[in-house]
């Protein structure tokens, strides 16, 4: 019985001069260059100056009526988001949130507090809920670097303390170790 010729011993026949091609080497893609963390930074807060224009173009917000922020003096170290002002369901109060931190990263702040509501049934109202369920989210895809439900947000809570540790004047803040449940701390990266 003959063996059947594969196709290269075929082609070697047809040329006498003809040599099998040599397998050539897989390339990759050289590693990407590191950036410094003020590049980092600096990349991160175009893109979403580019995110924060868009939204405000095709969805007709402006920005005050995006988020709502309690101005404080800049010497501050938490800043306020206030997403239960004028009543919002949920989802749009998870987009005010959304568009809030952007603009605080654009901005610089690292500390934000959201003020939710713990809602009339006493049970923690859906703003809550919905929103530290995106919060995990967020921090799952390393949008924030954490939050602190304002229920732990004192001297007991590790996250609290760390953060303390890194600026002191956040344990001035009136709802440090009040069990406020209507409120949430969040870390920017």
């Amino acid at each position: 019985m003959k063996k059947k010729q594969n196709a290269r011993e075929k082609r070697a026949e047809m040329r006498p001069n003809w040599k099998p091609e040599k397998k050539q080497a897989v390339r990759t893609k050289p590693p990407a260059p590191q950036l410094t963390p003020e590049e980092q930074e600096r990349i991160e807060a175009e893109e979403t100056k580019l995110f924060l224009d868009h939204i405000e173009k095709y969805s007709g917000f402006k920005d005050e009526e995006v988020v709502s922020v309690r101005k404080k003096s800049m010497s501050a170290t938490i800043r306020e988001i206030n997403l239960e002002d004028g009543m919002p369901v949920v989802d749009e109060a998870i987009h005010r949130m959304s568009i809030g931190i952007q603009e605080m990263r654009i901005s610089g702040i690292k500390i934000v507090k959201l003020i939710h509501g713990y809602g009339s049934t006493g049970k923690g109202g859906r703003i809550r809920i919905g929103v530290q369920t995106e919060l995990e989210t967020m921090k799952k895809r390393r949008l924030i670097r954490d939050y602190i439900p304002g229920e732990r947000f004192g001297p007991f809570d590790e996250s609290s303390r760390r953060m303390a540790e890194r600026d002191r004047s956040i344990t001035k803040d009136p709802d440090y170790g009040r069990d406020n449940h209507g409120v949430t701390i969040v870390v920017i990266t």
